[in-house]
This record gives structure tokens, sequence and C-alpha cells, in this order.
């Protein structure tokens, strides 16, 4: 395989999309993991990220309020993209719920697909969807907003002012600030550093629930943070900025501050929460309990 990227140089991942699309549908996402035959095969990131890791806890929570088996066997095999930005990290014919698009140089993997979409993160990932000629109802959010009816502890108490909350892949800047905080001085001392590099999704929303605001670099530390009623700011992410637009799109708000920096973030006045009970009764209510038949 690296052979083959030298040899091709920048047009490898469109010429691999390319070479493996007529057996898309045999796999999840991008992986050497072939799909199970006759089931519905939900699509996601089996990585260390809470953001991806609760696609499963939010959707095996819906079909247990139907006391449906996410294993129950299929009339044919399905695939299945809801929480992140799992839509374009594959290209398998699928139905959508709630997923959205990564960043604007990977939408030619949306191209000759067969997508069955019910939700969509937000407007920015509407009106890509529908410029590659697919139907997209004007239903918007992250199911993600859906873990404080899976989850919701009482008396936490406050421990800090900010909780810090860095992209899972930002290990070096991350390390980083865990030192400064580590070392009390006065500018990161009321600073508490979350880790979304997890699955427990429970100490992650304890540690959310302990602070007044959080400053988070990655998306699901936006969102969560939100869902539980925790106001945030967002700390400028090195990448794309597409995927927090379309989260911020979705709730209304087409303005939101961008901080550069821990400390200038610390200085910000977060965006007011969103009232997001209209969002999650529209996604609760679209959910495809039909492929699971």
């Amino acid at each position: 395989m690296e052979r083959i990227k030298k040899l091709l140089g920048d047009g490898t991942k469109k010429f691999i999309i390319k070479l493996l699309f007529p057996l898309r549908n045999r796999f999840v996402l991008l992986e050497a993991k072939c799909a199970k035959n006759k089931h519905v095969n939900l699509n996601y990131c089996n990585i260390p990220n809470l953001g991806d890791q609760i696609s499963p806890i939010v959707v095996n929570h819906m079909l247990s309020g139907q006391a449906i088996s996410p294993d129950a066997p299929t009339s044919k095999t399905q695939h299945f993209c809801a929480i992140g930005s799992v839509l374009t990290a594959g290209i398998q014919d699928c139905t959508v719920w709630g997923s959205g698009v990564l960043s604007s140089t990977l939408t030619y993997r949306l191209k000759r697909r067969k997508l069955d979409i019910r939700a969509v993160r937000g407007p920015i990932t509407r009106a890509v969807l529908m410029d590659y000629g697919y139907n997209v109802p004007e239903i918007y959010g992250d199911p993600a907003i859906l873990m404080p009816d899976i989850y919701t502890p009482s008396n936490i108490k406050k421990t800090n002012r900010f909780g810090l909350v860095f992209h899972f892949a930002e290990v070096d800047e991350k390390d980083n600030y865990i030192t400064k905080i580590k070392s009390k001085s006065d500018a990161y001392a009321d600073i508490k550093h979350i880790d979304i590099s997890t699955s427990d999704y429970k100490s992650f929303v304890d540690s959310i629930l302990s602070v007044d605001v959080v400053i988070s670099q990655s998306l699901h530390g936006i969102i969560l943070a939100e869902a539980y009623g925790i106001p945030s700011v967002l700390l400028r992410p090195r990448n794309s900025h597409l995927k927090y637009s379309d989260w911020y799109f979705s709730t209304g708000r087409l303005e939101f501050p961008i901080a550069n920096s821990v400390r200038e973030a610390m200085n910000i006045t977060p965006p007011d929460i969103p009232d997001l009970s209209l969002l999650k009764k529209k996604l609760v209510a679209s959910f495809p309990y039909d492929i699971y038949s």
C-alpha cells in the first residue's frame, strides 16, 4: 500500500476510493472490517474518542425503547451512520441519522451512493448533500444531544471555573497544557483538563458538570457541554471549521466566537446555550427503526 501511495502521490485516496467503490457495502467505513451479512452495520470509528464511542450508546438506547436488539437479523445487509462525521469517512450506501460532512475536501465520497437520509447534523451538510442530488429533510441535530436522556448524574460539585477539552488527535498541545495546569500557575490554576480520548462517557459528563465553562477544541466537547447546560467556547481547531459551523448553524447561531488560545477563551463570553428541545424531538421522531425489520 505504501508503494502505491508513493507512485500515486496526492491522488492516492481518490484512486483507492474508485478501486473499492464496487465493493463498498461489503466492509465498514474504509476499514478492513467486513460488514455483517443481513444485519444493520452501525458505521462509526472505533477509536479512543468519545465523540465516536457514543454512537452505539445512543443508537442502542433508541432501540431499547422499542425492545429491538441491535444484533437482530434483517432482510438485507444495511449500513447506518449516526453520530460523527462518518458520512464522508466511508463510501457505503447507508441510512443517515444525524451524521455530517467532515470537510470540503472529502465531499467527492458522496458521489454515486444510495443514501437514505432521515436527519443530518446541520444545514451545511444538508446543502452539500442536496448539491449532490440527494433528498434531505430539514431535520437537524447531532444525536449526542440525547445523552442526557441516557445519563444525568446528580449532586456533582463544581471544582473548577474552566474545563479544557482538546481534540483527541492534538496530543502534543494537550500534554503541554496538562503540564501548565499541574504547575498551578496563576493563569491556569482554575482549569481542569477533561480528556475526550475515552469511552467512559459517565466520567466525561461528570467532569463537564463539575466546571462552569467548557473550552473545547473537540466538537463533541462543545455539543455535550451544551446538551448538559454548560456554556462552552470553541478553541480554534487546526483543521476545517466546517463541522463546527454545521453544529452552531443547526441551533440557529450563525455567529459564534472562536478563541485563538486558551487564555483568550478564558476571557470570552460563551454563546448562549441553545434550546435543544425541538431538535431532540425531531431527531427522536426520525429514528430509522424500519431498517431493523
